[in-house]
């Protein structure tokens, strides 16, 4: 909750009229709902991107499709550019080609236009194979 600040005049006005003792009123204080707190204190420690970048990996079978998830996955997200790693060169180019467009809009709207702005798809540094 946050505190409302204090306005001096609206204070004497409110305490002449009603006939009020001369102290400081206690300062009204504003309901903010947990969403809201919560965003502001990602914000604050800069850990909102973290905080888009676990949604979308929740959602990614679902935004993608079973089929792409099990040879693509989401990387990094930093300032609105998402990348993706793809397990192979044959995926890569066929996710370029064909999916890149799909795959960008699909993601918006699961998780708001402001999140990702663009994909960058590249090979993945550490395919399934090799784990």
């Amino acid at each position: 909750m946050r505190k409302e600040p204090f306005n001096r005049g609206a204070w004497a006005v409110e305490r002449e009229r009603c006939q009020i003792a001369a102290e400081r009123p206690a300062p009204r204080l504003h309901n903010s709902s947990v969403a809201d707190v919560a965003g502001r204190v990602l914000k604050s420690w800069k850990l909102d991107g973290r905080a888009a970048e676990l949604r979308l990996i929740a959602a990614w079978p679902e935004i993608v499709g079973p089929q792409v998830a099990a040879h693509a996955r989401p990387g990094r997200l930093e300032r609105g550019l998402l990348v993706v790693y793809v397990a192979n060169s044959v995926w890569l180019a066929e996710l370029n080609r064909m999916f890149q467009k799909p795959m960008l809009d699909n993601i918006r709207r699961r998780l708001g236009t402001n999140d990702v702005r663009t994909l960058r798809l590249q090979l993945d540094p550490d395919p399934p194979n090799r784990k």
